[in-house]
């Protein structure tokens, strides 16, 4: 059936794969754009009728008022990108790139868009009296060469866009976006004014409608064709999606990554870079000290399949591929250890594996050896005896010491506290066979 099918526009619309913080955000601020836009298109104006002949200063000013508008819609809409709104030095660069660009093209649009307007009102026999009221033809035919006329503004104001981004997918996916979104608003503006008479009130909303159609249109039409995604499982951004464009995405703390982690000191500025290499994607390891991780596992480099695990410093991601569907594969545990060999071995013998002596087993059932004869540490870092990649877990967070023959936890000053029980642990802590033992969110039973 038509438009059944998983990668069908319903399909996408429908599923969790639509970043609808990005669209609200988009068309907000295309909404804000237009509204500031208007007032310099109404100061031009002077309240004019349609079909009134304009001088050279007059015709000067309306292109400069249109070139301010679609300015204004641009950089507002090229500012929030990146799905939030934080008046750094980034979103500055953004916010200029995306006037100056907008601005510039929107005087080629306003041009065309005028040239076909007329046109269209002259093929259909539209007339206007001295003082421009309009004294013959359709509505019907202003209604169509309003419509045309816009798109094409739209259409150029959502390429300047997309090239704002600095990524050339984006310059058609833009100006397909804005093309619709001009429509729209150039259908709104007629209706609007035919509704309430004209005048200022229907100018406005005739500008912000517009505004807000071509971001909603734009954000539309980059998440329908999007490739490749994350989205954050864990980790201050939960919940937040990144579209992986261009030819490589970076990830980091710095404000200028595609793929921005703030808030979290393990992650560096530049931690790792998804590449693009034709229509397969790869992940590669930038960071010195912490690493990447990869369904639990350190890379260098690895090629990245729908469905995989990304862990840099407390966050953790999930790797979307549209176009194929996830495979059936075991989702990595909480507990990650490529430090102590026997860990890795009881990993690989499955879920149902049983460990001689004491253990402590994760929520899947999963059993990692705790050491009898010397101390075992688990935490966020590398060094740890028993590695646990969860963003509530402190890279050093607690240790299980065996001291006469009984085990016992010990905080490591964490960030989330350490558990025995519903008791957190303030002091080393007897455990005994049946135990329940939290480190932040990471639930484990001790097994003795």
């Amino acid at each position: 059936m038509p438009g059944s099918g998983v990668n069908s526009p319903l399909a996408i619309l429908k599923s969790d794969s639509l970043n609808r913080r990005e669209l609200t955000f988009k068309a907000l601020a295309g909404l804000v754009g237009g509204a500031i836009g208007w007032l310099p298109v109404e100061l031009a104006s002077h309240n004019a009728h349609l079909g009134q002949v304009q001088t050279t200063g007059e015709m000067l000013a309306y292109y400069i008022s249109a070139a301010f508008a679609a300015g204004a819609i641009g950089a507002f809409i090229t500012a929030v990108d990146t799905s939030h709104v934080r008046l750094t030095p980034e979103f500055k660069r953004r916010f200029i790139r995306g006037f100056w660009i907008c601005a510039v093209l929107s005087l080629v649009s306003t041009y065309f868009g005028n040239y076909v307007f007329t046109w269209v009102l002259t093929a259909g026999g539209v007339g206007f009296s001295p003082n421009g009221e309009m004294v013959s033809g359709s509505i019907v035919t202003l209604v169509i060469a309003r419509l045309l006329g816009w798109a094409i503004d739209g259409a150029l104001v959502g390429a300047g866009v997309g090239s704002a981004t600095l990524t050339m997918e984006n310059i058609p996916k833009g100006a397909l976006g804005g093309l619709v979104g001009g429509a729209v608003g150039g259908i709104g503006f007629d209706l609007l004014g035919a509704i309430v008479g004209g005048g200022l009130a229907s100018r406005f909303f005739g500008e912000a409608v517009t505004g807000l159609a071509i971001g909603l249109f734009i954000g539309l039409v980059q998440e329908l064709t999007k490739a490749a995604w994350v989205t954050v499982e864990h980790g201050r951004l939960r919940g937040r999606q990144y579209r992986i464009e261009g030819v490589r995405a970076s990830i980091g703390r710095a404000e200028e990554n595609p793929v921005g982690l703030f808030g979290d000191p393990a992650v560096q500025p530049r931690h790792a870079v998804i590449e693009r290499r034709g229509a397969d994607y790869a992940i590669r390891n930038l960071a010195l000290q912490d690493g990447t991780f990869v369904n639990g596992k350190r890379i260098e480099t690895v090629d990245l399949r729908d469905g995989d695990r990304i862990n840099i410093g407390g966050y953790e991601m999930l790797f979307h591929l549209r176009g194929t569907s996830t495979p059936a594969r075991q989702q990595a545990s909480l507990t990650v250890d490529t430090v102590n060999p026997v860990h890795v071995a009881t990993r690989l013998a499955g879920a149902n594996a049983k460990v001689e002596g004491p253990s402590l087993i994760d929520a899947s059932g999963q059993p990692y050896p705790v050491r009898s004869g010397t101390v075992t540490r688990i935490g966020r870092a590398l060094d740890n005896e028993i590695v646990v990649n969860h963003s509530s877990v402190s890279r050093h967070h607690a240790s299980i010491e065996n001291s006469n023959g009984v085990f016992a936890v010990k905080d490591l000053n964490s960030q989330n506290g350490t558990f025995v029980g519903d008791r957190r642990v303030t002091e080393p802590t007897p455990v005994s066979d049946g135990d329940g033992v939290r480190f932040g969110d990471a639930q484990f039973t001790f097994r003795g």
